[in-house]
């Protein structure tokens, strides 16, 4: 498959399609589609919340945790303080306790943008009922998929494996409530999901997937390139909000008229799954992604200090 792929990108990229007239959608640097312009805020998109749930995790006797009530809030306010008007979903999950320590709106959805390519990824090494890796250039093509977060070579693997039945059968596969295929089956990267489905996702990756099929795509996780293969600077976020760690990395973007949506998710140091998702104004993507960047900094104490326990 890997080379029928490459042949097909070779021309490719995220065809453009037609929803209603008006708004130009640029997925991952490239032209996706064009969406009514009579919001302000592109469709089904998430509102800016009055009241936003935040859940932190209190102290428990198995884990001596600092204190984690303001946690969720420090992340959200340091990201809307440098981009006004942001929406946020965000977790962070402790693996070696297996203990949510602190959400924010984390069942409310957002835009996957390449962030869908984990799906399309769990997918594409899944085939009837089993788990197996692919011949050597289609496992190279996920490779370049999810390191440069390659737009053709997804939608190669989107057409044919399925498009729509990739996002319905995965997500019913790890037991995703929140996520769902994008109204225009073309565009994968309308999409949606929540910040509480993409930790079950890795969680289902590094714990249900077989070690020997898991194991390229997250190294392709752990070696994402700067930038990406569109140009694009993917290192917002984990990447320079946490400097000194390790991680496996899932980024996203998609530029709306109305919203600039980014997200940063991952494994971090092996332990924590961090995932922070965004739909900003429109921003310029520098500022879009000073302000993923600012949110996840502000973590960087605590998990020096779990580190510890």
């Amino acid at each position: 498959m890997g080379r029928r792929i490459r042949w097909i990108v070779a021309s490719a990229g995220l065809a453009a399609a037609v929803l209603t007239t008006g708004v130009v959608v640029v997925v991952d640097g490239h032209r996706a589609a064009t969406v009514a312009a009579t919001s302000p805020r592109a469709p089904d998109a998430p509102d800016t919340p009055d009241d936003t749930e935040v859940s932190p995790v209190a102290s428990t006797s198995e884990v001596p945790y600092p204190d984690l009530s303001s946690v969720a809030r420090e992340v959200s306010d340091a990201v809307t303080a440098a981009s006004r008007g942001t929406s946020v979903g965000f977790v962070l999950y402790d693996r070696e306790s297996g203990k949510e320590l602190a959400s924010l709106d984390a069942d409310r959805p957002y835009y996957t943008a390449s962030v869908v390519k984990l799906l399309i990824a769990i997918d594409e090494v899944r085939s009837d009922g089993g788990w197996a890796l692919p011949d050597a250039d289609a496992v190279e093509d996920l490779t370049d998929m999810l390191e440069g977060s390659n737009d053709a070579i997804a939608s190669a693997f989107w057409e044919q494996n399925g498009g729509n039945a990739i996002v319905t059968r995965t997500a019913a596969l790890i037991g995703l409530s929140h996520t769902t295929p994008p109204a225009d089956p073309t565009q994968w990267g309308m999409a949606k999901t929540t910040a509480n489905d993409v930790v079950a996702t890795y969680e289902y990756l590094l714990d249900e997937v077989p070690d020997d099929v898991a194991a390229p795509l997250l190294a392709a996780l752990g070696d994402a390139r700067n930038p990406a293969d569109d140009g694009w600077d993917q290192y917002f976020g984990i990447p320079d909000g946490l400097p000194g760690r390790s991680w496996q990395i899932k980024q996203g973007w998609m530029i709306l008229r109305n919203a600039l949506v980014l997200n940063t998710t991952g494994v971090v140091g092996g332990r924590y799954v961090v995932v922070l998702m965004t739909q900003q104004p429109p921003v310029s993507s520098a500022k879009g992604r000073a302000a993923v960047t600012a949110g996840i900094r502000t973590l960087a104490p605590l998990l020096t200090r779990l580190d510890a326990t």
